[in-house]
């Protein structure tokens, strides 16, 4: 479904649950459209974490109580998803799960699919890319071939480990190759793979014109975002954190102010270790007071 404000200015909710959620009482997940709605929150995605395992039909009853409340919904695709895999039959899986994915965001009506591209394994970088453009290639002709998935987004996103396919330039490359691939940045993950590098609003700043220039103004206005903090180590991302934390980063003002410099409209997404919503609130609240929206 399609939010009201969707494509005029930001958005924001959680990835998953809060804890608050559980704490309230609430255990379905068709309560939460009206739970985000009430707390003005606009976004939720879905994770598919260890597999797609949600009816069409429970699908379907979930994205209506999101028409209902106006809640814009996505999903991230299984954290098996290797396109880098040298294993013919668990790159072919990958494969599967997207479009099992995909078959249920389109039950939802939400529109975007978050995905992990792969892992380097023991190839060198450039095999191990080389097999994943090949892989998610071949999933975006075959996503083609079905009429139903015209108006569904694959957002590739950068991750936060060194051994991880997903820098910004990757990323970039991905969405190349379609119309329908547009970045998903998360930036708690660039922070971590390069020990703390968004301090300031210079510093996001450049990723956004990077992405301007890689996938032009359409894909990096309307990105899908993902924002938490992360504690890292020598390899990048150890563990996600909660906005309390003031040692790890990054902070989500100086995002904010790039937000407003670009006029960006992208979905933000909360990762933080179970105050997502909360935590999703606070970005809100900054945006809107360095946007006059307050």
């Amino acid at each position: 479904m399609k939010n009201a404000f969707s494509g005029k200015r930001p958005l924001f909710g959680p990835s998953g649950h809060s804890e608050s959620y559980a704490a309230e009482g609430h255990v379905s997940t068709s309560d939460m459209p009206q739970w985000l709605s009430e707390r003005g929150l606009d976004v939720f995605e879905y994770s598919f974490g260890r597999g797609v395992r949600v009816s069409t039909a429970t699908a379907a009853a979930i994205g209506a109580k999101c028409d209902e409340y106006g809640i814009e919904i996505s999903v991230h695709a299984p954290y098996f998803v290797n396109f880098a895999s040298p294993e013919p039959e668990k790159a072919e899986n990958s494969v599967n799960y997207i479009l099992s994915s995909l078959k249920v965001l389109k039950s939802f009506g939400g529109e975007r699919c978050v995905f992990h591209a792969g892992a380097q394994g023991k190839d060198t970088r450039e095999a191990a890319f080389a097999r994943t453009k090949e892989m998610f290639g071949r999933t975006l002709e075959l996503v083609a071939e079905e009429p139903a998935y015209g108006s569904l987004i694959l957002c590739p996103e950068t991750m936060g480990k060194q051994a991880q396919i997903g820098t910004v330039d990757e990323v970039i490359e991905l969405c190349s190759l379609g119309d329908n691939v547009y970045p998903c940045v998360d930036f708690g993950h660039i922070n971590a793979l390069y020990g703390g590098s968004l301090r300031c609003a210079a510093d996001f700043e450049e990723i956004v014109k990077k992405l301007l220039d890689g996938v032009g103004e359409q894909k990096t206005k309307n990105m899908q975002v993902h924002f938490s903090k992360i504690q890292y180590g020598a390899k990048g991302e150890i563990r996600h954190l909660t906005f309390a934390d003031n040692v790890y980063g990054p902070e989500f003002e100086p995002f904010a102010e790039v937000i407003v410099k670009y006029g960006l409209t992208p979905h933000i997404l909360s990762e933080s270790a179970g105050t997502q919503a909360e935590d999703a609130a606070e970005m809100r609240d900054v945006w809107l007071k360095l946007s006059g929206n307050a």
